[in-house]
Formats: C-alpha cells, structure tokens, sequence
C-alpha cells in the first residue's frame, strides 16, 4: 500500500509540474506580445488541453506508452519495476522543475519520453542489450 501510494504521488506530482510547465511555454508568446492578458491565455490554455483530450483520446498516452519495453514490466523481479518507475517519474520531475527554475523552455512529454529511454537503457546495460527492442527505438 506503501509503494501504491508513493507511484500515485509521483504520478500526481508529474501531472502538477507539467501543468504548470508546459503552460507557460505554451501561453509566454500571447502574454509577451499582449495578444491575451495572463488570466485569460493561462484559461484558453487549460479548456484547449481539456479540448484535446476529450476529441483527440488518450493516442498519445498509448503511444507513450507503447515506448516502454514489456521485459522491464514482466520482471520476475518486482522491486526492479518499482526501482525503474520510481527512476521515470523522479527524473522527469527533476528535469521539469529544473528547466523551470532556469527558464529553458523544455517539453515535459519529451522528457517523460526521454526518462522512458533512460530507464530502457540502464536496464540493458545491466540485463543485456537483448532486452530491448533497438530496432523500434531507432524507429522513434
């Protein structure tokens, strides 16, 4: 129950960072510019995030998704799943809250796609580089 709720936190804890991550990338130019005054670009951004996912579904996410090798999910080995999801979410969240910090505009969806990498690559430099699929990596 313990670990549940850790992996719910840091799902949430990512959710929350990328809200207010990609917001403001995604409204600095409208605001900048005085196209929209803050309130207003800040509320279009959120009911054009919620319109996408309500016309556009979840294709996105499954693909995301899709991203992770099944060997790291199917581990015998329970606590290496917990060790590399833990990895994922504290690295993706580290990199959101560090870009923020320092102003770089960053994506959090490539990083998330980035800390999936990661976590494929530490696993097949310890279980082998049989372990993931190189040839559909390459294809990304």
């Amino acid at each position: 129950m313990i670990l549940l709720g850790l992996f719910i936190f840091l799902a949430l804890a990512y959710e929350f960072v990328n809200g207010f991550h990609d917001t403001a990338n995604a409204v600095a130019t409208v605001i900048y510019t005085k196209s929209l005054k803050p309130t207003t670009a800040v509320v279009w951004s959120g009911f054009m995030n919620f319109l996408g996912l309500i016309t556009g579904g979840v294709g996105v996410t499954m693909a995301i998704v899709g991203l992770i090798p099944k060997e790291i999910l199917t581990d015998v080995n329970s606590s290496h799943v917990i060790q590399m999801v833990t990895a994922l979410l504290v690295t993706a969240i580290s990199w959101n809250l560090l870009t923020w910090y320092k102003g770089i505009p960053a994506s959090s969806s490539h990083t998330l796609i980035g800390s999936i990498i990661g976590i494929g690559v530490g696993y097949s430099l310890y279980f082998g580089t049989d372990v993931v699929n190189w040839a559909k990596a390459i294809d990304i």
